[in-house]
């Protein structure tokens, strides 16, 4: 319900002006919302960390149709991103009699609205595409609420925002895959991998990018 309201409010009323709406983000990006307990893993804490995610999407869209970021205060977008991504060890999707958890799906949906900033570079897609891997990495089982799905989306959308050169995609790919592909350790993160690769496959190709580098794919 508060996720809804947020987005009327945000989105279609453009409620709060941009000094309220920097404060917004910054109690967002705190410890007392996405960094709650971070670290945590099969406790009620993944919440409270996972919607402030959707909060922070809702507003880099606000931020992507009407400007009120600084390039500093984005840069500290990116970078807490990274961290999150990094530290967030619960991969848990739906969860009985409580709902959705979901945290590696609602962050990549903020990178998804990271990739459509007007200051994000290829320096800024390589931190992400780091960050996407890493919410692969973290999981500890294989995903089943269609996370792969929506961290491929975030990597396919720097193509498609012609932010990352499809080539450029390729050998990023080509070296995860060396390096972090076929020698994870666990068996479930390279089932992970494995999945996020083909769902990366389908949408670039459906998209029509993937240019010469079909084969490429295919062979990782």
């Amino acid at each position: 319900l508060g996720y809804f309201v947020l987005n009327r409010w945000l989105l279609t009323k453009d409620f709060l002006n941009n000094k309220q709406l920097e404060i917004l983000l910054d109690q967002a990006f705190s410890e007392k919302m996405l960094f709650y307990k971070i670290g945590k893993s099969n406790t009620d804490s993944v919440f409270l960390r996972s919607f402030s995610s959707l909060l922070i999407a809702l507003l880099l869209i606000r931020d992507n149709r009407n400007e009120f970021l600084h390039i500093e205060n984005y840069q500290q977008v990116i970078t807490k991103v990274a961290a999150y991504c990094e530290l967030e060890k619960d991969d848990r999707g739906y969860i009985e009699k409580k709902g959705w958890a979901h945290a590696p799906a609602h962050i990549a949906d903020v990178i998804v609205e990271c990739v459509k900033n007007r200051y994000t570079g290829i320096k800024e897609c390589e931190m992400l595409m780091t960050a996407s891997l890493r919410l692969i990495q973290n999981g500890k089982e294989v995903f089943t609420a269609e996370e792969d799905e929506r961290i491929s989306l975030a990597v396919c959308s720097m193509v498609e925002q012609n932010k990352v050169p499809i080539s450029i995609l390729m050998e990023w790919l080509k070296k995860q895959d060396a390096i972090n592909g076929r020698n994870m350790v666990s068996r479930n993160r390279r089932i992970n991998f494995k999945h996020f690769l083909r769902c990366l496959y389908f949408r670039l190709e459906e998209k029509s990018l993937l240019s010469d580098s079909r084969e490429d794919l295919l062979t990782l």
